[in-house]
C-alpha cells in the first residue's frame, strides 16, 4: 500500500463497529460483532481479536459529534453557520443565544461517554496488541479530540470523570484551559506512539495527532501559533481524515438535519421577517456569498421543493457539502494545517506571509477536497491594510474552509478571549427572526444532566 494521505472511516451505531473503507491508500480492518450479546465469557474479550473489536467500536464513537442535534450542528447554530428552521424550543433558544442548561444537552453525554469507549480500546490494544502502535496512537488522538470538543464548546466547569476497574470516578469541574491541557497531553502521546512505525496507518495517525495538537495549542494561547505551525509543516495539504457513512453505519448527521428533516438551514447575513429583510450583524454570508467551499441550494428552487420544517424560515438553504446521505465529513485535514501556519504568520506581524498561504489554498493547481467537493480555483485576495483587518480576513477564510466542522464556535470564542473583541462584535446580534433579540451566550452551559456528579454544581462562569 502507498502512504496514506486520506484516511476514511465508516462510523457505526450502538454496537456496530467502524469499518475502514478499502482503497489503495487506506488501511483495512475486519469488523467483528459479539456472538452472544448479554452473556460474555471474560476470556472472549482478553485476546487480540477482541482488542481489535474494541478499537473499531471506539473509532465509531466519532459520530457522536454530528449525529443529529449534536455538538457540531448546535454549535454552528449558536454561532453563524446554521439557522433554526423547526419548532423545538431548545433549538430555537440555541439559535437565539439563550441556551438553557436544562435542555441544551446536544449529545454532551455521548461525547463524555465516548472517552470511556476509547480508553477501553487503548487498554485492550496495549494489553494484547502492544506492537500496534499506530492504532494505539490513533485512539489517543481520538481521546484528545473528544476533550478538545468539550473545551471548544462548553463553559468553564467541565468535569472529566472516568471509570477505573468498573468504579466511577467523578471529575471535578475544570476550566476549558485545563481540559485543553488534558487533550494536549493525549495528542502528545498519540504522536509518540504513531511515530514508532512507518507504515501508512501510523503516518496517517501521526498527521492526525499533529493537526489536532496544533489546534489545541492555538486554542490555549495565540502566542503558541508559531510552535503549532512548526508541528504541522510536514502534513501535506492533501491529507484528509474523513468520517464516512453507510446504510449499516448510519447517515451523515448534517445531511439528516438539513437536507432530510429540514430542521436547520445554512445561515446567512440576512433573513426574512414578514416579507422584510433583516440584516444580522456579524453573521457571515455563508449562503449568499456563492463561495464554492460552502455550496448551497435554495430549497424552494429544487424539484420537489423542500420547505423548512417550521414552514416560515426563509430563505431555507440546503448545504451541498453533504448533499448525499452518506457523504463524508472532514475531521482533520492538511488545509487545517495551512490555516494554522497562516495564523502563525499573522501573530508574527507578517501579513504578506499570511496572504501567501491563504492565496495558495485558493489558487494552487492541486485543489483541496472537502468531503466529496473538489474546491475550484478561486481568485486571490488583496492584502489587508492593517493587522485588525488581517485578523478579520483570516477568520473569515477559515470559516469558509472549515464550515460545519465544529471549528466556528471555538474560533468566535477565541476572537473574544485572545483578540480582544467583544461578543457584540463577533456573534450574531440584533433582532432575532423568531421574535425578540439575540442573547449573549458565547458557549454552551454544561447541561444539568451532569448534576448527578456531586462535584458539579454548574458552570464556573460563562466567559468565552
Amino acid at each position: 500500500m502507498k502512504q496514506a494521505n486520506r484516511a476514511r472511516w465508516v462510523l457505526g451505531i450502538g454496537f456496530t463497529a467502524a469499518a475502514l473503507v478499502a482503497g489503495c491508500d487506506r488501511a483495512k480492518a475486519e469488523l467483528l460483532a459479539p456472538q452472544n450479546p448479554g452473556i460474555v465469557d471474560p476470556t472472549a474479550v482478553a485476546n487480540p481479536t477482541a482488542a481489535l473489536a474494541l478499537r473499531v467500536g471506539a473509532i465509531g464513537r466519532f459520530k457522536q459529534v454530528q449525529s443529529g442535534e449534536s455538538i457540531w450542528q448546535m454549535a454552528g447554530t449558536l454561532a453563524d453557520e446554521f439557522k433554526n428552521a423547526d419548532f423545538e424550543v431548545g433549538r430555537i433558544a440555541t439559535d437565539q443565544r439563550i441556551a438553557d442548561p436544562a435542555v441544551a444537552n446536544w449529545n454532551y453525554g455521548g461525547v463524555t461517554q465516548s472517552r470511556g469507549f476509547v480508553r477501553d480500546g487503548i487498554a485492550a490494544l496495549q494489553a494484547y496488541m502492544p506492537d500496534s502502535t499506530g492504532l494505539i496512537g490513533e485512539l489517543y488522538a481520538e481521546l484528545g479530540f473528544f476533550e478538545m470538543t468539550l473545551a471548544d464548546n462548553y463553559c468553564n466547569g467541565i468535569p472529566l470523570g472516568h471509570t477505573t476497574n468498573g468504579e466511577i470516578v467523578n471529575g471535578a469541574p475544570l476550566t476549558i484551559q485545563q481540559v485543553y491541557d488534558s487533550a494536549s497531553a493525549h495528542f502528545d502521546t498519540a504522536i509518540l506512539f504513531s511515530a514508532k512505525l512507518n507504515d501508512a496507518g501510523s503516518i496517517a495517525a501521526n498527521r492526525l495527532a499533529r493537526v489536532w495538537k496544533a489546534r489545541v495549542m492555538i486554542a490555549k494561547d495565540r502566542a503558541n501559533a508559531t510552535a503549532a505551525a512548526a508541528l504541522v509543516t510536514a502534513v501535506p495539504t492533501s491529507y484528509i481524515y474523513d468520517m464516512t457513512f453507510s446504510t449499516s453505519g448510519g447517515a451523515n448527521g448534517m445531511w439528516t438535519l438539513n437536507n432530510s428533516t429540514a430542521r436547520i438551514s445554512v445561515a446567512d447575513s440576512f433573513d426574512v421577517i414578514s416579507g422584510s429583510t433583516n440584516v444580522i450583524k456579524n453573521a457571515l454570508p455563508f449562503a449568499s456569498a456563492n463561495d464554492p467551499r460552502v455550496p448551497v441550494q435554495n430549497g424552494d428552487l429544487i424539484t420537489p421543493k423542500l420547505p423548512p420544517e417550521d414552514g416560515v424560515t426563509r430563505p431555507f438553504y440546503l448545504g451541498y457539502l453533504y448533499k448525499g446521505q452518506f457523504d463524508p465529513l472532514v475531521l482533520a485535514s492538511g488545509v487545517d494545517a495551512r490555516l494554522y501556519e497562516a495564523e502563525a504568520k499573522l501573530q508574527g506581524g507578517d501579513i504578506n506571509g499570511m496572504m501567501t498561504i491563504l492565496n495558495a489554498l485558493r489558487t494552487q493547481a492541486a485543489r483541496p477536497v472537502i468531503g466529496i467537493v473538489t474546491v475550484p480555483v478561486m481568485a486571490a485576495l488583496p492584502t489587508p491594510p492593517d493587522q485588525n483587518s488581517a485578523i478579520t480576513l483570516l477568520f473569515r477564510e477559515k470559516a469558509f474552509w472549515t464550515f460545519g466542522r465544529g471549528q466556528r464556535l471555538p474560533d468566535l470564542r477565541r476572537l473574544i478571549r485572545q483578540y480582544g473583541r467583544s461578543q457584540d462584535q463577533v456573534f450574531p446580534t440584533g433582532v432575532f427572526f423568531k421574535g425578540g433579540n439575540y442573547g449573549g451566550d458565547v458557549e454552551f452551559p454544561v447541561p444539568n444532566t451532569e448534576l448527578v456528579n456531586p462535584l458539579f454544581t454548574g458552570c464556573i462562569d460563562r466567559k468565552a
